[in-house]
C-alpha cells in the first residue's frame, strides 16, 4: 500500500500502476500481491477504507468535545458564547482536515485525483468516503449538538456543500504554503456562514427572539 501511493502520488493514477512495479518498489515478490488484493482496485479500496476511518473518528470525537462540556447550538441562552463555541468547534474541526492532509500528503493527493480518474470503483470509494463524513456531520450536529431550526436534509445538503468545498481548501493548503494561515481562515469562515445561513433561513423567529448579534467571522 505504501510503495503504490509513494508511486501513484507523483503524476498517476492507480490504475495505471504496473504490478511488477510496485512489488519491486515494495521490496516483495509479485505474487504477494495477490494473497491480499485480487486488483489494484481492491487496493485502493482498501487505502481509502483505512484513512477515512482514522480521519472520520478524528473528526467526529472533535465534534463531541463541545457537546462532552455542554455545549449545545440549540441554547440561546448565551448567544455571544455559543457563537464563540461555534467559531472554536469550526476552527478544531478545518485545523484538524488539514493536519490530517498534511500528515497523509500522498494519500490525499492519490485520492482525490481518483475522485475524477478512470476507475468507476474508485471514483465510488471516494464518493461514499465524502458522503459518510456528510452523514457524520449531520448526525452529530442535530444529535449531539442540536443545531436548532434545520431539516435533516437540508443539513446533510449543507455538510455535503462542506465536505465538498474542503476537497479544495486542502488542496491549496498543501499547494500554497504561504498561504495556509489564510486559507484555513477562510475554511473557518465558510462553514460558519453556511450554517448560519441554513439557521436564518428556516428560523428568523428563533434569532429574532434571541436578538442575537453577530460578531464579524
Amino acid at each position: 500500500m505504501e510503495a503504490a501511493l509513494e508511486l501513484a502520488a507523483t503524476t498517476r493514477s492507480l490504475a495505471s500502476l504496473g504490478l511488477r512495479e510496485v512489488a519491486r518498489h515494495a521490496g516483495l515478490n509479485p505474487n504477494t500481491f495477490y494473497r491480499h488484493f485480487k486488483d489494484f482496485d481492491d487496493l485502493g479500496v482498501a487505502m481509502l477504507d483505512e484513512l477515512g476511518t482514522e480521519l472520520r473518528a478524528g473528526l467526529r470525537e472533535a465534534r463531541m468535545r463541545p457537546a462532552k462540556k455542554g455545549f449545545r447550538l440549540s441554547d440561546f441562552s448565551n448567544p455571544a458564547e455559543g457563537l464563540a463555541q461555534a467559531q472554536a468547534l469550526a476552527r478544531e474541526s478545518v485545523g484538524l482536515v488539514l493536519d490530517f492532509v498534511m500528515d497523509h500528503r500522498e494519500a490525499y493527493t492519490v485520492g482525490i485525483r481518483e475522485l475524477h480518474g478512470t476507475s468507476p470503483v474508485m471514483r465510488q470509494a471516494m464518493q461514499d468516503l465524502l458522503d459518510g463524513i456528510a452523514v457524520d456531520m449531520t448526525e452529530d450536529l442535530l444529535g449531539v449538538l442540536m443545531l436548532p431550526a434545520v431539516s435533516h436534509e437540508e443539513l446533510l445538503a449543507v455538510a455535503r456543500v462542506i465536505v465538498r468545498q474542503m476537497v479544495f481548501f486542502s488542496m491549496d493548503y498543501l499547494e500554497q504554503p504561504s498561504r495556509q494561515a489564510e486559507i484555513k481562515r477562510e475554511a473557518e469562515r465558510f462553514i460558519l456562514l453556511l450554517f448560519w445561513g441554513a439557521i436564518a433561513a428556516r428560523a428568523p423567529e428563533l434569532l429574532s427572539q434571541a436578538k442575537l448579534k453577530f460578531p464579524a467571522i
